[in-house]
């Protein structure tokens, strides 16, 4: 079981989900867009609770990209709280990768583990190379684009270019099916 968003949840009903071991998709940037609340991530995850990132729908997200979700998180955590060690760079990556899959019920998704599916992004960093930690340095950091993608070990992405699909004809047959939806 799991919770979209979760921003109107009470301290008895964050302790509630997290005894149950229920989930949380947090999508900070759809809730500021839509100013519907801000998500106790820290209160859910302090009491128990996995809380996985999620980008939201076109609705409200019309980037889909999960990377700008971090830093949002990790803002918001800080914001709602006060305090500037409310989530750190490495606990909102944790978020977006190993508290997903809690967050989904599968507990072997995002980590790097023998055994474990691999499915690995990697982002270029050589913009980054002077920053400490390389983590805050890609959570904090510029915004940037996939290099290389792999899925269940498949390589999706390559050089930041999809593998199998013809982004432009894509393009061009959602276009087509969101004018037929409009009209």
């Amino acid at each position: 079981m799991w919770y979209a968003h979760a921003v109107h949840l009470d301290a008895s009903e964050v302790r509630r989900v997290g005894a149950a071991g229920a989930g949380v998709a947090h999508c900070p940037s759809s809730n500021a867009r839509l100013a519907s609340g801000l998500c106790p991530v820290r209160d859910l995850l302090d009491a128990g609770a996995p809380v996985g990132l999620g980008v939201d729908g076109v609705a409200s997200n019309e980037g889909g990209d999960l990377l700008p979700e971090l830093k949002q998180a990790l803002f918001f955590a800080r914001l709602r709280s006060g305090q500037p060690d409310a989530l750190t760079p490495s606990q909102a990556l944790e978020l977006a990768t190993s508290g997903g899959g809690r967050c989904l019920g599968r507990p072997d998704l995002g980590r790097l583990e023998v055994g474990a599916p691999a499915d690995i992004a990697v982002w270029p960093a050589d913009d980054i190379a002077d920053i400490a930690d390389p983590i805050a340095g890609l959570v904090l950091g510029p915004s940037r684009q996939v290099l290389h993608l792999l899925v269940a070990g498949d390589m999706v992405v390559t050089d930041g270019s999809l593998v199998r699909v013809d982004l432009r004809a894509a393009h061009g047959e959602l276009a087509r099916r969101a004018r037929s939806l409009w009209t």
